[in-house]
């Protein structure tokens, strides 16, 4: 499955589940900045970024309720917003103590509810082999250790469904954000070297990390700073590309928002944009995996696997399906639940194609 670009964690959960691309639904990176709301996001933050000012479109849990089904979600980007006025019949706030199978356990608890209160959609965040495959690179013992983690969640949501008598009839649509690749300390590229340093100046704070987003602190320097940049790729090998947001290649869907800064500098796969005052080479380049590159690139693919009633019995189990753009989940999640989407940017109208 392709991620939307940029291939990050937050505008790619919430890819998946409205099946819009970011510069659509406004999660345009894990941290960004509003230039009409004079205000920043930052997952971090969730106080400030739970606000429903910041989330757009509509998300499968809101289709759910607004379509008399509920829904009860965990830990997912934007389940703790009022979105559309509306929230998740039931959900849980992102903390980082609860285990995987303390998650699967609070699902099959809200399975266990009375008929009348059973949320018909269940959905849950599972943020441990992105956060190791950060901490030690994706071809790491530690990511190994997070998948095996996770084949043993997946086992006790599956002998809970069994026990429940519900293997064959409730869907499980398991799903991955992004891909991730190695960094290295031959794969940085000093941007504070290559812009004069007038231009340097009026770089301000930059956005959309591993990608160079610059919003330049005085207007009148925005063509400068670019044509410094575009005139180095120009002369040498330079290992990125740089565009003003009007000017990012239609494929990338990323510029039709002033979320976006102005200047969009995407680098080459496991290359990293940094300055001499932020990392001076005499250690290992952390964190030692990444990702947010070309949401084409290999390392960036993510997966989509999925089994039940809605699929063995129309696909067939074990058949592998063409590779599909992620925007088309919260179309295929619809249909499953008999639900009317909203407007979204899928186009394969909730349908899995075979290779």
């Amino acid at each position: 499955m392709t991620p939307a670009f940029p291939s990050v964690t937050f505008p790619n959960h919430y890819t998946l589940v409205t099946g819009l691309y970011p510069e659509s639904h406004g999660i345009v990176g894990n941290e960004f900045f509003d230039p009409h709301l004079n205000a920043n996001f930052s997952y971090r933050d969730p106080k400030r970024s739970w606000d429903s000012k910041w989330w757009g479109g509509e998300p499968i849990w809101v289709t759910s309720v607004l379509q008399n089904k509920s829904s009860a979600v965990l830990m997912w980007p934007g389940c703790s917003s009022a979105i559309r006025n509306t929230t998740p019949t039931y959900h849980v706030d992102y903390n980082d103590n609860m285990t995987q199978v303390a998650k699967m356990d609070k699902l099959l608890e809200w399975i266990d509810l009375p008929l009348e209160r059973r949320p018909q959609l269940l959905a849950a965040y599972i943020p441990e082999v992105d956060k190791n495959g950060h901490k030690a690179g994706p071809e790491s013992d530690l990511v190994n250790l997070a998948l095996e983690e996770v084949d043993g969640m997946i086992k006790h949501l599956l002998i809970g469904l069994a026990a429940r008598n519900l293997t064959e009839i409730v869907n499980i649509v398991i799903v991955s954000d992004h891909g991730m690749t190695s960094t290295s300390n031959s794969r940085l590229i000093y941007y504070d070297d290559i812009l004069t340093p007038d231009a340097f100046s009026h770089v301000g704070t930059t956005e959309g990390w591993p990608l160079l987003l610059i919003r330049s602190t005085d207007a009148n320097t925005t063509d400068t700073i670019y044509k410094q940049l575009r005139d180095h790729t120009l002369a040498v090998p330079s290992n990125f590309t740089v565009y003003l947001r009007e000017d990012v290649p239609q494929r990338f869907h990323f510029s039709a928002t002033d979320r976006i800064p102005q200047i969009v500098a995407i680098p080459d796969v496991g290359y990293v944009f940094v300055t001499h005052n932020q990392f001076n080479d005499s250690e290992p380049y952390t964190p030692r995996g990444i990702h947010g590159y070309d949401n084409l690139a290999e390392d960036m693919r993510a997966l989509f696997v999925a089994r039940g009633p809605a699929f063995d019995g129309v696909v067939g189990g074990g058949k592998v399906v063409r590779a599909f753009d992620n925007v088309e989940v919260y179309g295929i999640l619809a249909k499953v639940l008999g639900l009317t989407p909203a407007l979204n940017n899928g186009t394969w109208d909730g349908s899995l194609q075979m290779v």
